[in-house]
């Protein structure tokens, strides 16, 4: 049987009413009210349905400039307890077999309040008389945020670039004498990469956090610098097809600090 339209009912309904005695004209006003409400539900109740998510939009990055507007759009800033980090990336992408990657990323970061580093914004909240009573908590809770965000967009990147070798750093780059452009430094700190080398002959170790205390004193491999250099060595005569991708790991041998004095 087909349903008659909402109009058509309600037009019959009042005909009838008309026709009818003046003492039901209460009972058949309810009636028009019911059947009009019951018609008005069976209708919003045709009406699609919808969860109110938004539709997922995927991210494409093919090219250094893309890869740079993703960061500087989700990660651009990270608040901690001690100072806030800027990161104004300056992202490459490498086109010679002589490097290993194939996109670099230059966190070059600043500091609000400003300081020349992040580490020594940390001395100077270490030596500080108003916050002595928490300044080591605060410093160590300060840098596993800096870690952990940057090992988080480290990951996302490397997850939106599967097949590329990427390295990522804080690079600095200054002359000791600016007007005369003479003895350049170089720095580098919070390095990462997705790549290792497939093979080397010489093996790195990480310093111990008492290197300062035993170096000379302990004979164990990560107390001896003569094999870190020897590493870095090797490892800087290496191209792009002698590295395999691997997952995100912090690369302690990158970071550096060289100096130039002509």
């Amino acid at each position: 049987m087909k349903k008659l339209s909402l109009s058509l009912v309600t037009s019959s309904i009042l005909l009838s009413m008309l026709l009818t005695p003046v003492h039901t004209e209460t009972v058949h006003a309810k009636e028009v009210e019911n059947k009009v409400n019951s018609s008005t539900y069976m209708v919003g109740f045709k009406k699609p349905h919808t969860n109110g998510r938004a539709k997922e939009v995927k991210t494409e990055i093919s090219s250094a400039s893309q890869l740079k507007n993703y960061l500087e759009k989700n990660y651009s800033e990270l608040k901690t307890d001690i100072v806030t980090v800027n990161f104004n990336y300056i992202v490459t992408e490498n086109d010679d077999l002589n490097r290993p990657y194939d996109f670099f990323i230059d966190f070059n970061m600043s500091l609000t309040p400003y300081n020349i580093s992040f580490e020594a914004a940390m001395t100077e909240h270490l030596n500080s008389i108003k916050h002595q009573d928490t300044a080591k908590e605060d410093v160590t809770k300060a840098k596993k945020q800096l870690n952990d965000y940057i090992e988080t967009m480290a990951k996302d990147v490397i997850g939106k670039l599967p097949n590329k070798k990427i390295l990522g750093q804080d690079y600095n780059s200054w002359y000791r004498y600016p007007n005369l452009k003479m003895d350049l430094r170089i720095e580098t700190k919070m390095s990462w990469t997705n790549y290792e080398p497939i093979s080397t002959k010489h093996v790195w170790f990480d310093k111990p956090e008492d290197y300062s205390k035993n170096i000379g004193v302990n004979m164990d491999p990560a107390y001896n610098e003569l094999e870190r250099n020897k590493y870095r060595r090797e490892y800087a005569l290496l191209k792009y097809n002698d590295f395999k991708i691997t997952d995100f790991g912090w690369r302690k041998y990158l970071d550096d600090f060289k100096s130039f004095d002509y």
